[in-house]
């Protein structure tokens, strides 16, 4: 499959919903069930066939783990209690003193007020610099102002999120998150790259 600009948007939707939502809800569930069964060297178009191959069956092999276990690896890794060994927010990485709600996160607030941008405002509790809320973001870019990829990637998501994905490897060994953290990291240095 060809990693052009269109390719983008659903990728990123992906991500950004198995990053946001906890394994066990409905969507997410179907999302994992189709990863898992994709032959990802033959349809995903980041990234290259050896590195796919081994996150399809690293996939395969964690997506059919006891939900709860999953959920247990989602709380743990994304929402607490406790110190996260790899927090999902930009701030946290940006800020000077890697707080919540910090400067870049209010910076990527008004850059989306300034252009119209209302993405679950209301709904979502997470601040707008969640790494699921950004890839979201990254997503509804692509479809609705793609003029707009390109200073999103250079100002605000990829100012951090190469270092969470680094941070995250770690972190996540052996569950769910593992596989998913390194689908992400290629298909957003390729997304990157492709500019």
């Amino acid at each position: 499959m060809n990693a052009s600009a269109e390719n983008t948007a659903p990728c990123a939707l992906v991500l950004g919903t198995l990053f946001l939502e906890k394994p066990s809800s409905s969507t997410a569930k179907l999302l994992l069930e189709g990863l898992a069964s994709a032959d990802l060297p033959a349809e995903w178009p980041y990234g290259d066939k050896a590195a796919l191959e081994e996150i399809g069956e690293q996939l395969q092999c964690t997506v059919g783990a006891d939900p709860a276990d999953l959920d247990r690896d989602y709380h743990r890794l994304f929402v607490g209690p406790g110190k996260l060994a790899a927090p999902p927010w930009g701030s946290v990485y940006l800020d000077s003193e890697s707080v919540l709600f910090g400067d870049s996160c209010v910076a990527l607030q008004r850059w989306m007020r300034a252009r119209g941008i209302q993405l679950h405002e209301g709904e979502s509790r997470e601040p707008v610099d969640h790494i699921g809320r950004m890839l979201v973001l990254l997503s509804w870019l692509s479809d609705n102002q793609p003029d707009q990829v390109g200073p999103f990637l250079d100002e605000h998501l990829m100012t951090w999120a190469l270092r969470y994905f680094e941070q995250l490897g770690p972190a996540a060994a052996g569950t769910l998150y593992e596989p998913l953290g390194r689908l992400a990291l290629l298909t957003l240095e390729a997304i990157a790259q492709s500019r």
